[in-house]
């Protein structure tokens, strides 16, 4: 399973700090070992060289994703951060599309698919996130949403593949309404829409699909047992490290 804990903007470097020492105290590499398990801590960018210094000096397990990054490759963007920005601080991949940056920051599917193909050409592993509203949930409108946020990122993986760039892919199902909510996706809901991304496009190379909202010390190991769903982003919950490795215990 790939296991991404989206820290959002909740830490700082003393929290950071306390977490991985939580990690390192309880041995995060003896939990994880034979599992087949990665585990991801996606930060903020100002904390992405911190964070993998430390995880490095630890001797921790982890990959490093950034929660973003820019449309843009370089230039006169101020305030902006780029795929080659993060990749020089330590970060491997990135979120992208999430929710809250399709809703508060008005992003687009084509601006998800353009960022998406800048991470693919600049070996950064993207974490594509897509999910239906609650509105689109109640109207029938699903699989008509997910299907329009994902076909301009499986062109661009496609377009990618055929260039001889052999980065994986991963998808994250995150239902707006269930992020926060204390509600998940049923079991059916996520075979569903797996199904669809899955069957209804053309991949040369099927992309991982992870599961997100509302994902909780009860309901983990249930979701982790889905065929073919690969992973999970959690958010608050996994913000406590002590949750964190229970959740990954629960899994073993």
């Amino acid at each position: 399973m790939f296991l991404v804990a989206n820290w959002k903007m909740n830490m700082t470097r003393d929290r950071i700090g306390r977490y991985l020492a939580v990690l390192e105290g309880k041995g995060l590499s003896s939990i994880l070992s034979g599992t087949g398990h990665e585990v991801v801590f996606a930060a903020t960018h100002v904390y992405l060289e911190y964070l993998s210094e430390e995880v490095n000096r630890r001797g921790l397990p982890a990959k490093i994703f950034a929660q973003d990054v820019s449309s843009r490759i370089e230039g006169a963007f101020t305030g902006e951060v780029s795929v080659r920005n993060i990749l020089d601080v330590g970060a491997v991949g990135s979120i992208l599309g999430h929710s809250e940056r399709r809703r508060y920051f008005r992003e687009t599917d084509e601006d998800v698919a353009t960022k998406t193909g800048l991470c693919l050409q600049a070996g950064v592993i993207p974490l594509v996130c897509f999910g239906e509203s609650g509105e689109d949930r109640e109207a029938g409108n699903t699989l008509k949403v997910l299907r329009e946020q994902v076909a301009p990122v499986a062109e661009v993986a496609a377009k990618a593949l055929k260039d001889g760039i052999d980065i994986p892919v991963y998808l994250a199902y995150e239902p707006v309404w269930a992020i926060g909510s204390g509600k998940n996706a049923s079991c059916a809901d996520i075979r569903e829409v797996m199904s669809a991304v899955l069957e209804e496009f053309p991949w040369t190379a099927p992309p991982k699909i992870l599961y997100g909202g509302s994902v909780n010390l009860d309901n983990v190991a249930s979701l982790a047992a889905l065929k073919n769903l690969s992973g999970l982003l959690v958010g608050s919950a996994w913000l406590d490290p002590e949750i964190f490795l229970n959740s990954l215990m629960a899994l073993s």
